[in-house]
C-alpha cells in the first residue's frame, strides 16, 4: 500500500483528519454536541418527604416523652412499659436525625 493510499484511508475512516474544511468542521462540531450531552446531567430534586417526617418523627417523640413524666400513670399502656417510654421515645428523635441526613 503506497503512502497515498494508507493517507486516503485514514482521513475516511475519521474526518476530523480529513484535509477538506468542511467535513473536519462538521466533525469537530458532531464531537463537541457528544461531549456537551454527555456532561449535562438532570437537576435532582432533593427528598421532599424527608423534612417532613423529620419534623413529625421529632415531635413524636418530644410529646411521648412529655406524656410518660406527665401522664405516665394515667395511661395503661405507658404502665405497662415502664423505663422503656424513654427508648420509645429517643427511637423517634434519633429517626428524625437519620431523616435529616436525607434532607438535601
Amino acid at each position: 500500500m503506497s503512502e497515498a493510499e494508507s493517507s486516503k484511508s485514514a482521513a475516511e475512516s475519521d474526518p476530523s483528519r480529513s484535509g477538506n474544511p468542511a467535513k473536519r468542521a462538521e466533525a469537530d462540531a458532531k464531537q463537541k454536541s457528544a461531549a456537551t450531552a454527555k456532561k449535562t446531567k438532570p437537576v435532582k430534586i432533593g427528598n421532599r418527604w424527608a423534612a417532613p417526617l423529620m419534623i413529625a418523627c421529632a415531635v413524636i417523640g418530644l410529646v411521648w416523652i412529655v406524656l410518660f413524666y406527665t401522664a405516665g400513670n394515667d395511661i395503661p399502656v405507658m404502665q405497662d412499659l415502664q423505663g422503656w417510654n424513654l427508648v420509645i421515645g429517643m427511637g423517634f428523635i434519633v429517626a428524625a436525625f437519620g431523616f435529616a441526613m436525607k434532607w438535601e
